[in-house]
């Protein structure tokens, strides 16, 4: 990935990146990791986490999972508000309820594993919760997503720079990357992940590649392919310990336009050439 200082910066609102600088992420990620650790249960192909007002709003802040259930009333017209209001839970006097926050499966192995900041259980059928230590957790997960270790793999690398990852499925990725909370600022990359394990490869032709590329051009992102790859093929992936067994390569995708890395001089002579001809 190209260093983001060298990149522009698309912010949402004339103070959003004095809001930005006020709030770092690496401040909101210390925050997280000093607060006693709330518990969520393993739903399905999701985690729900029972927050208080505190935990909700530093979750809201670094972007992590959605409150649950979801909003239905419609995003106001003016400009987004940071942090985004939680519906129902943004009131201070609120302060003494809870709040259920969805967490995806990377989003939650992230939060267990990495930061060590919550605790996942499992509801048995008897209504028993059993605490999911990360082994047992990563199985679980294991099972819910194919290819697992390499999505989690590129998500945690992306997050361990400070970047702020969400869903990319409504443009056709896996994952959007933002230098902040998305009610500041754009996203910079629609990110594929590419396991190296697929049988025919998700870019494998022009075709692809084109159709990708004019889609992010569209609306000013840059793709960017994740390569995640084995280290040995006979690694055992049944235990977060593998993630060590990965490599990750980030290759961008940019459109080149002649008009914009042509010598001055020659475009001096260009210019020279079409007053003669007038």
């Amino acid at each position: 990935m190209a260093d983001s200082k060298d990149r522009k910066v698309r912010w949402k609102g004339r103070d959003a990146s004095e809001t930005a600088l006020s709030s770092p992420m690496s401040g909101i990620y210390n925050a997280i990791k000093e607060w006693t650790p709330p518990s969520g249960i393993f739903a399905d192909s999701s985690v729900l986490l029972l927050t208080n007002w505190e935990q909700a709003q530093l979750l809201n802040r670094a972007c992590f999972g959605r409150p649950y259930p979801p909003a239905t009333a419609p995003p106001p017209s003016s400009a987004p508000a940071y942090p985004p209001p939680i519906p129902g839970f943004g009131d201070p006097e609120a302060k003494d309820g809870m709040q259920l926050f969805q967490l995806g499966l990377e989003e939650a192995f992230f939060l267990s594993h990495e930061m060590k900041c919550i605790q996942i259980y499992y509801q048995t059928s008897e209504g028993e919760r059993v605490f999911l230590s990360d082994d047992e957790l990563w199985r679980r997960m294991l099972k819910k997503r194919l290819h697992f270790p390499q999505f989690y793999k590129a998500y945690s690398h992306l997050r361990s720079k400070r970047w702020v990852v969400t869903s990319g499925i409504q443009f056709g990725a896996d994952f959007m990357a933002y230098r902040h909370h998305p009610s500041l600022v754009h996203s910079d990359y629609a990110v594929l992940v590419m396991s190296g394990e697929e049988k025919a490869s998700r870019v494998s032709t022009w075709t692809d590649v084109h159709a990708m590329g004019r889609l992010c051009g569209s609306v000013a992102k840059t793709l960017l392919l994740m390569y995640v790859k084995r280290k040995d093929a006979a690694v055992d992936s049944t235990f977060p310990s593998c993630l060590e067994e990965f490599d990750v390569e980030t290759v961008e995708v940019n459109r080149w336009l002649p008009e914009k890395n042509r010598e001055a001089d020659d475009k001096s002579q260009e210019n020279s050439d079409l007053k003669d001809t007038e």
